[in-house]
């Protein structure tokens, strides 16, 4: 074996071997599959070329590829044993209806042999026990060792029950006897260390019917797939994938960080392959912009952070670390992946954030796992596992992992029913879209096709129930794809006679259901059968148009500035304004707005064309179109293309997506555009308001008359204070010019000097202020009769430095209630805890209260001052 190759030159060689032997190389697929919502990741090689296998694409007979892939079945097994990985890269060949088994395995035996010189000794075929044909295939080859038949369930491929299956030819690597289980048995298949299996060849050559019987397919394909990692760890002669190239830049980093030597004991390396593997997967996810969140891919992503940040934990790490990690991923795939170096920054950032959140909520959680288990229970109560999961942001894998160091077992099944009660609580409280009560009033069976291009279209009538109008053919856009539906009007055939006005367009399945403003009966009303004229609202359908067009300029806009990373996460438009979600991690500088503005301001400038096609989505995606991520667009979907003659040169568009929506013809028609706000969604995600065509000038008219309003108020404000601060004596100007940020600033400094004003005339009131004796400690006590609450605390430090050692209780009665605020001096630390007696004290007399050790404040019934000073000190 050749020890000095690297990763990135077996990569190359792979490929190149087969581009040698005819086979069209493909670019990995995305890890999240694109249109295919039946998987959560891509998770073999063979993922990207369901179109050819199944028949459907005939352009390509023979492909290899370097795959990304992740599994989520294998986290928890990760660290612990040399074959399980989450995210690893799978080198594959593949032939659609071409050659078959004689060249899958004569190449296979070639390229192991010869290309990457691993000693033919160590290598063992194996082959279905019913394969003959392979059996003697192998043969010609010359192993070294017999070729083994083994069992269907290692050796036989199915994709269900029934369907496209074959035989496989499983190739095992002999790491030698020391890796052994010491078996009488222990043999190519067996679960020990010793056997691994590198490559896996899969011929699919048989149709699987109902009755079990297996018919001939009429193409018969080759499927094979080798981890990268494996072959790495047996060609560079190591003693496991993690001391590969592909990881251990990695884990070097993250011991200088962490401060601990791998190699310290077993669960120390443990600790580091842990980190390594999850750093690994969660930059490659995140870098084609999936986010942490509680639902689906975005769960997995959160789980493999949070457990990598655990295991970081137990190495002594009390900071955020994975972020620094980003830099080696990147390095490690550099050859083969460049274009994660475009994600670099916008990965680190939402690994630091992400982490961040997790430590915060860890420490509370782990503290609470750990009140439990001091009783020393056989089993943690489901319940009790999901209260931490639910309220702490405690994951249950780590609930198991800190329960399993300890001997305690967890009730996984009370867990999920404890979870499934509070989703079903969850969901009662929802009143739900009415939408089966919407599909209970109509007949089944019914469709209705939407023309684009007509504003005005005689239909035909084919449901009517009540207020609800179900049409053949409808020019009215339903509600979706997070644009609002139309309104309008429906006139008699011949367009004399108002029938109803629709007031909303809904889709149910696949009806547009057009909500009235009357229910259709009574004689002479048109019913099923009947022709209507329909009549969209042209002028609103115009206004949202130009919305939905300037969202997707929004969004070419925010990649180009921010970078290839953003992803749309949601989006709203109506005749109003538009409201855009996108993944980005943190807020983003006024520098950023203004050239994101200017970029969707110049494209309307430039009157671009607006063209649509219909198309196969994964020939969209080829010619560059945007999706949204694990989007199902069914068999053919509707591009929107914004640019000149951008279907023949892509240089020249500037924007293309898929989107069913209705939209403008012409970039002009948008004739303006303005950000209105920039706000955080959630975590991970950033909303941007806008504005633009006709609404532009109704929502700038209605800015202006508010700020008008608004420096009317602030006048009216200031004015009120100059009366105030001058009646208690004090001095004070008006604003120098009557505009907002002027006003707005004058009226803080006034309400400043006017809390000081106050402050220094209670603090010459000495009326009732009075130091009492109690257990031990001097406590001063005050009402003060006319004094703004929120002045108490300030007064409270001023009497508080003046007393030296005690506490203080100041009290400010208004309408019938009295806040009051309660402080002790810092001497008095462990003595006296202000929080405790505030909440004691209030909690008595119908109010509440909250604070510190040395600080409190609370509200009460206002009641005789003298008793409630007695109960105040009972409450010491």
């Amino acid at each position: 074996m050749d020890d000095n190759k690297t990763s990135s030159q077996l990569r190359k060689d792979f490929l190149g071997f087969f581009e040698r032997r005819k086979h069209v190389v493909r670019p990995s697929a995305p890890l999240i599959p694109p249109g295919d919502p039946s998987l959560m990741f891509s998770s073999a090689g063979m993922v990207q070329f369901k179109p050819y296998f199944l028949g459907q694409r005939r352009d390509v007979t023979r492909a290899a590829t370097c795959q990304r892939c992740f599994r989520t079945t294998d986290i928890e097994r990760v660290g612990s044993t040399l074959r399980h990985l989450t995210f690893f890269e799978m080198l594959g060949n593949f032939s659609f209806g071409d050659y078959f088994k004689a060249e899958a395995i004569a190449w296979a035996w070639e390229l192991l042999t010869k290309e990457m010189g691993i000693d033919a000794a160590r290598l063992h075929p194996t082959v279905f026990k019913d394969d003959a044909e392979a059996e003697e295939l192998w043969r010609k080859q010359g192993p070294k060792n017999p070729v083994l038949r083994l069992g269907e369930d290692t050796n036989f491929w199915t994709v269900g029950p029934t369907g496209p299956c074959g035989p496989c030819s499983e190739i095992y690597f002999d790491r030698g006897a020391e890796f052994s289980c010491g078996g009488p048995s222990c043999a190519p298949g067996c679960d020990c260390d010793r056997y691994i299996e590198i490559w896996n060849l899969v011929f699919m050559q048989f149709d699987r019917r109902a009755d079990g019987g297996l018919a001939p397919l009429p193409r018969r394909n080759i499927d094979t797939g080798m981890g990268l990692e494996r072959l790495a760890f047996v060609t560079q002669g190591k003693r496991s994938p993690f001391e590969t190239d592909l990881f251990a830049p990695i884990v070097s980093r993250a011991a200088r960080l962490l401060k601990t030597p791998p190699g310290a004991r077993p669960e120390t390396d443990l600790a580091f392959r842990v980190i390594a593997d999850h750093a690994r997967a969660a930059v490659m996810l995140m870098s084609e912009g999936l986010i942490p969140s509680n639902v689906e891919r975005g769960y997995v992503l959160r789980r493999l952070i949070r457990r990598a940040a655990r295991y970081g934990q137990l190495l002594g790490s009390r900071e955020p670390f994975l972020h620094e990690l980003v830099e080696p991923v990147i390095d490690v795939f550099r050859p083969g992946h460049p274009e994660l170096a475009a994600a670099r920054d916008i990965v680190s950032a939402g690994l630091k954030m992400e982490e961040e959140r997790f430590l915060q909520t860890l420490d509370a959680g782990e503290r609470e796992l750990k009140a439990i288990l001091k009783s020393a229970p056989a089993v943690l109560p489901g319940d009790q596992a999901f209260k931490l999961h639910d309220t702490f942001g405690f994951p249950l894998e780590l609930t198991r992992e800190i329960c399993a160091q300890r001997g305690v077992a967890v009730d996984e099944a009370g867990f999920r029913q404890a979870k499934t009660q509070a989703a079903e609580t969850a969901r009662a409280s929802w009143k739900g879209s009415g939408e089966r009560a919407v599909a209970s009033r109509l007949p089944a069976g019914l469709k209705t096709s939407f023309d684009y291009e007509a504003l005005e279209l005689v239909c035909e009538i084919t449901a009517a129930q009540g207020e609800l109008l179900v049409l053949a053919r409808t020019p009215f856009y339903a509600e979706g794809g997070g644009q609002i539906g139309d309104s309008g009007e429906l006139f008699s055939e011949d367009g004399k006679t108002l029938v109803a006005e629709v007031l909303d367009t809904q889709k149910h399945g696949a009806l547009t259901v057009h909500m009235l403003d009357r229910a259709l009966g009574g004689p002479g009303a048109p019913g099923p059968g009947a022709r209507v004229l329909a009549r969209v609202d042209e002028r609103r359908r115009r206004r949202v148009a130009a919305h939905h067009s300037a969202t997707h300029l929004l969004n070419q806009a925010l990649r180009q500035v921010l970078g290839p990373h953003v992803r749309q996460a949601g989006s709203f438009v109506d005749d109003e304004r538009l409201r855009f979600d996108f993944t980005h991690p943190k807020a983003l500088s006024p520098d950023e707005l203004g050239r994101v503005e200017g970029i969707v301001k110049e494209q309307i400038r430039k009157a671009l064309a607006v063209d649509t096609r219909e198309m196969p989505p994964a020939e969209a995606r080829e010619a560059g179109a945007v999706t949204l991520l694990g989007e199902d667009y069914g068999d053919r979907a509707r591009a929107v293309l914004i640019g000149p003659e951008g279907w023949r040169n892509p240089r020249e568009r500037f924007s293309l997506e898929l989107c069913g929506g209705t939209h403008v013809s012409n970039t002009r028609d948008i004739l303006d555009f303005k950000i209105v706000k920039e706000a955080s969604a959630s975590a991970g995600i950033r909303r941007i308001e806008a504005v633009a065509g006709p609404a532009l000038t109704a929502y700038l008219e209605r800015r202006d008359e508010a700020r008008k309003r608004l420096l009317a108020r602030l006048v009216e404000r200031q004015d009120a204070l100059l009366g105030e601060i001058r009646g208690l004596g004090g001095k004070a100007e008006p604003a120098p010019e009557r505009e907002e940020s002027s006003l707005r600033a004058n009226v803080k400094r006034l309400e400043n000097d006017l809390r000081g004003l106050k402050s220094r005339s209670l603090s010459g009131a000495t009326r009732g202020r009075r130091v009492l004796e109690v257990k031990g400690l001097k406590l001063m006590v005050q009402r003060l009769e006319g004094a703004d609450p929120k002045s108490l605390r300030g007064l409270s430090d001023k009497l508080k430095a003046e007393l030296g050692s005690g506490a203080v209780f100041l009290a400010a009665p208004r309408e019938g209630k009295l806040s009051f605020v309660l402080t002790a001096t810092p001497d008095l630390a462990g003595r006296l805890d202000a929080g405790a007696s505030a909440r004691k004290f209030a909690a008595a007399r119908g109010g509440s209260a909250g604070g510190r050790a040395d600080f409190a404040q609370g509200g009460i019934p206002d009641a005789d001052w003298e008793a409630l000073v007695a109960g105040l000190t009972g409450s010491l």
